[in-house]
């Protein structure tokens, strides 16, 4: 409706402006407004009031004369226009226009929303990305969150998208992890012990590594650990990007045996908070795999691009008002740039020949590494201005708690996996005195833990630090991913009931011609059916402005309103208007399951 508006302004007013016709804040101003008489003024240097006076007079000369059969949209859908302040035109519409857009609603049901506006394009989602050896971090938990609906509001907009997870397996803290594995293989686990055994050992093992590389850059010693650990760290460094250069030779098998062991493990682990969190990634990509594209790619390019700096590869970015970075260190071995250089051209090649040709690749990181990917995009345009050109890069803000420093209810810091859990036993807590039987209080408290979570992430704009407050993050009323659960089963309760009750309302207008099966004319239409029906627009804004927050905005409202609803009409009472009432729910049901659905927050059958 609001293209079909917009387009009814060109055609009367016959000019080229930029105008705008969006919803007012305040739903007693119209369903429309738009400031074409303003701008129009400006340009003809007339009086805007007097502009918008003319623009009415046309429209409802327009309304009055078309009051047969073949009505031209959209002026049989407009009940009247009026002037505000200075020349604002609001644009009230009929009734017959919030029951018709009702009813498509139930017949779109889980695609209500979806638009092909990205149809054919293929856009790859680089995010995550947690390193092998090391623990799933609440930046990881608040990339996934971002991302993973990001991807998700591409897909309702008709992209293909296709998920990529990039895991560092090479590097200090892999050095680091092995070293401590050593040092504590006595402790290291069967192939029988559990998975959470397995991950803790490699998580104690690298706190172990790095301190004893820490205290040995200062000269110090830790006590029950051997002097020259930073050497010796050093060392398996090289040995393991040794692993993955078939010219050279392993000389130490224990540090290819413990590699395997730890990547294997990590992953595994990875795999089940992914698959909690609701995210199944098309392809894993690793930096083993992307520093020799990377390093050879460097090196290429050295001198040029890039220039030799006490034995190093650098970049200055000071020509690009950004700043010097290493791409090669003095070692020989490759830096995070350089194996992001590859990543780039790696994407370009094998994953594209795998996954298909892309629009864009999109990257997910914190805000700490925006001045970083500044300087890999303005290298890599040098090298390949097309793919820099395809690589968008946006980062996120960090999560702080209410209470400032948290740690977790087991007296660990808090990471990403043990944020999941404490809320999912918080959870737990609350729900005890319900009636669910074992399996299903697991699958609902997961389900609302990771819907207070991810709501609280997406809730603001990407790149803002967000204050996260567990208890209030699962509260069942307000500002919280758990009321858009509840309201969620709240209305599908009703549906469920009006279907036992064979109850129908799949056809709530009465012929083609759109007038309606029961009489309106006494009922005061609500604020719930005046907005719900902006799904798509909202959908489509969410992708032009990469605003996630706009979805969960959205959705709340709907909630809120339907809950007042809820409150203040008795739906299955057995009236000319029940069907119709009915009707609202079962719209409000699909409108927030697919609202959810883009956020990555489950619908639960019950709460």
């Amino acid at each position: 409706m609001q293209k079909e508006i917009k387009k009814l302004i060109q055609k009367l007013v016959e000019t080229d402006v930029d105008f705008v016709v969006e919803h007012p804040a305040d739903l007693s101003h119209g369903d429309y407004s738009t400031n074409i008489a303003m701008v129009l003024a400006k340009k003809l240097e007339k009086n805007p009031r007097e502009l918008a006076e003319d623009i009415v007079k046309k429209i409802e000369s327009k309304i009055s004369s078309d009051q047969s059969n073949q009505i031209e949209e959209p002026f049989d859908l407009i009940d009247r226009v009026e002037i505000a302040g200075p020349g604002f035109i609001n644009f009230y519409l009929k009734s017959e226009f919030f029951v018709r857009e009702i009813q498509k609603i139930i017949h779109l049901e889980n695609n209500f929303g979806r638009n092909k506006r990205l149809e054919g394009k293929t856009i790859f989602m680089d995010y995550t990305d947690p390193n092998p050896f090391k623990q799933f971090h609440i930046g990881h938990l608040m990339s996934n969150a971002i991302g993973e609906s990001i991807a998700r509001i591409f897909e309702w907009n008709g992209a293909t998208v296709k998920r990529l997870c990039y895991g560092g397996d090479v590097g200090p803290h892999v050095a680091k992890t092995i070293w401590g594995m050593k040092q504590m293989r006595e402790a290291f686990p069967h192939d029988t012990d559990s998975l959470t055994d397995k991950t803790k050992f490699l998580g104690d093992a690298y706190v172990l590594g790095d301190k004893a590389y820490k205290a040995s850059e200062k000269g110090d010693t830790l006590d029950g650990v051997p002097d020259g650990a930073k050497a010796e760290i050093d060392e398996i460094n090289k040995r393991v990007y040794q692993l993955f250069d078939d010219t050279k030779e392993n000389d130490d098998p224990d540090v290819e045996v413990y590699f395997q062991k730890g990547k294997t493990w990590s992953l595994q682990h990875f795999d089940e908070i992914y698959h909690k969190l609701g995210t199944n990634f098309d392809m894993q990509i690793f930096e083993s795999t992307t520093f020799p594209i990377g390093e050879k790619i460097i090196r290429d390019n050295t001198p040029g691009v890039f220039e030799l700096s006490e034995g190093a590869i650098i970049y200055r970015g000071e020509d690009e008002g950004l700043h010097t970075r290493v791409f090669v260190n003095s070692l020989g071995l490759p830096t995070y740039e350089s194996k992001d250089i590859g990543l780039a051209h790696y994407k370009d090649t094998k994953v594209s020949d795998k996954l298909g040709e892309y629009k864009a690749s999109v990257i997910i990181t914190a805000n700490e590494q925006k001045e970083y990917f500044k300087v890999v995009l303005s290298a890599l345009s040098k090298i390949s201005p097309e793919i820099a050109l395809k690589t968008k890069h946006f980062s996120h803000g960090m999560m702080k708690f209410a209470e400032g420093k948290m740690s977790s209810r087991k007296g660990n810091l808090v990471t990403g996996e043990s944020l999941l859990d404490d809320v999912e036993e918080m959870v737990g807590e609350k729900i005890a005195d319900r009636d669910f039987d074992l399996e299903a209080a697991e699958k609902v408290k997961q389900e609302i833990a990771v819907g207070a979570i991810k709501y609280s992430i997406l809730k603001n704009a990407i790149g803002r630090d967000i204050v996260f407050d567990p208890k209030t993050s699962i509260s069942f009323e307000g500002d919280s991913g758990p009321y858009l659960q509840y309201t969620y089963t709240r209305a599908k309760s009703v549906v469920e009931k009006a279907n036992n009750q064979k109850i129908k309302v799949v056809d709530i207008l009465k012929n083609e011609n759109g007038s309606l099966k029961f009489d309106l004319s006494e009922y005061d239409m609500s604020s719930l059916e005046k907005k719900i029906y902006r799904f798509p627009e909202v959908v489509e804004n969410s992708y032009r402005e990469f605003a996630p927050q706009q979805i969960v905005t959205f959705a709340t409202e709907i909630a809120s309103d339907f809950n007042t609803f809820y409150a203040n009409t008795q739906i299955l009472d057995g009236g000319e208007l029940e069907e119709y009432k009915v009707a609202i729910a079962k719209a409000t049901m699909y409108t927030l399951q697919n609202a959810m659905t883009i956020l990555g927050i489950k619908a639960p059958e019950r709460m």
